[in-house]
């Protein structure tokens, strides 16, 4: 056998056993990430009535930052030069709101009803596009985003009652404001590095939320500081993963693992909060990562394979 056509195969098999490992690397990262978020959620649940989702969300982006200092002053501040602050700006907004948003779901709702829907960011996307961008929408997309919403209306379960428990709509509101955010974030990964977005983020986080407490400040118990600092380091390890899983692989390989939180919210909520999910909030749930996995794949076709052996 000719010695280039035996290398010229095996050089393609590595290809794509490097691009499959990248794959598994990234959708390993991402359950990991989602991990964090999730436990985000049931920490703010766990420490109770007595302390509100504002404070929660203000303790938790601060603590994150007095974490992250330390790693900046080791890099030499070189992560907080910008030109692009508007966008950061945007995303800090946007990403404490959401923050805020899901936190206040999460202590009204049961954890899978709050996780599910902030998961409803990848249908939001591409309507967001489409009204602001002018973005056209494929046919394939709108029947995703239509088998999505509907498992929506079937987890909400719009009535009367709904604005006297609102708890859903909140976890609603969560999943729109962050698909802004994952804009701004797609803008920001062009030119930002991670330490510089999670800087910025987090400090505009931090201000906003401390000038809103203002007035509002309360005593804590070392309990609850506890959970509010574990809740610190899962929302830097759910940045710093997510951010390293997409630099592995692109969100149409792995963007579906983001549902996992969906199952670890059931399996912390029902083990840690004895929350039993009804059969439409399990079929609502089912049809919104249906139509969340569709419309990531098709709002980001996968990259055509490159032809090695040419």
């Amino acid at each position: 056998m000719d010695g280039d056509a035996w290398r010229g195969p095996d050089r393609n098999g590595n290809r794509n056993g490097q691009a499959a490992a990248s794959v598994t690397k990234g959708a390993a990262l991402l359950v990991a990430a989602f991990l964090a978020n999730t436990l985000q959620s049931a920490f703010a649940r766990a420490v109770g009535a007595d302390m509100d989702a504002l404070t929660f969300t203000w303790l938790t982006f601060v603590l994150a930052l007095v974490l992250l200092i330390p790693v900046l002053v080791v890099r030499g501040g070189r992560d907080l030069s910008t030109a692009v602050l508007p966008l950061h700006l945007l995303r800090g907004g946007m990403g404490m709101g959401g923050f805020l948003l899901f936190m206040a779901a999460a202590k009204l709702v049961n954890l899978v009803n709050a996780n599910v829907l902030l998961n409803t960011t990848p249908m939001f996307i591409p309507l967001l596009a489409w009204l602001v961008l002018k973005q056209r929408i494929p046919a394939n997309l709108w029947k995703a985003l239509a088998v999505g919403f509907a498992g929506m209306v079937i987890v909400v379960q719009p009535n009367a009652s709904l604005l006297d428990k609102p708890g859903d709509l909140l976890g609603l509101a969560a999943g729109f404001v962050c698909a802004i955010e994952f804009l701004a974030v797609k803008s920001l990964g062009k030119s930002e590095s991670s330490f510089t977005q999670l800087a910025y983020f987090l400090t505009i986080g931090s201000l906003t939320s401390s000038l809103m407490m203002l007035g509002r400040f309360q005593s804590i118990t070392w309990h609850q500081l506890l959970l509010v600092l574990a809740s610190a380091v899962c929302l830097l390890s759910f940045q710093l993963l997510l951010i390293r899983a997409y630099s592995f692989a692109d969100p149409s390989a792995i963007g579906a693992f983001q549902y996992s939180s969906v199952i670890f919210a059931g399996l912390i909520g029902w083990i840690w909060f004895e929350q039993i999910p009804n059969l439409g909030v399990v079929v609502g749930t089912v049809l919104i990562c249906i139509g969340g996995v569709l419309s990531l794949v098709w709002q980001n076709p996968p990259r055509p394979t490159p032809d090695w052996s040419a």
